[in-house]
């Protein structure tokens, strides 16, 4: 018993790591956001809500197309969502009470993070696919 509640607490550790890692890289979007927005239009670092990070996503979406720091930011938070599930079937929950926010997590760190969005250049015809006339 001892030992799975060491591998549970180092497992635990490491999500903190990975968690720090994360908030290290989310500095790193919003700098290099910030560094190609106009000073009126920049994005303030502290305070982070819902909106503000999406609107910070979407930004650096359509600033770094080719961009990898929101992958690394979702890979971060995915490592260290698996390790706090991983440290809870360590600690004896049962497997369907770790499936369940186990699957709901994988399905936010996917449409926050990982799911490529449809470029939208405000020509309607070509969004619903029709021939311009």
């Amino acid at each position: 018993m001892t030992w799975r509640i060491a591998i549970a607490f180092a497992l635990l550790l490491c999500s903190g790591g990975f968690g720090l890692a994360a908030t290290i890289n989310n500095g790193a979007i919003v700098d290099a956001v910030n560094a190609k927005l106009p000073s009126d239009a920049q994005v303030d670092p502290l305070g982070l809500s819902f909106t503000k990070t999406q609107r910070l996503h979407r930004e650096y979406r359509r600033l770094y197309p080719e961009g990898r720091l929101l992958w690394r930011e979702g890979a971060l938070g995915g490592l260290g969502f698996f390790c706090v599930l991983v440290a809870a079937l360590f600690m004896g929950l049962g497997f369907i009470v770790i499936v369940w926010p186990g699957s709901f997590g994988a399905l936010m760190l996917w449409f926050t993070y990982f799911r490529k969005r449809p470029t939208h250049n405000g020509n309607a015809e070509e969004t619903v696919g029709r021939e311009p006339r």
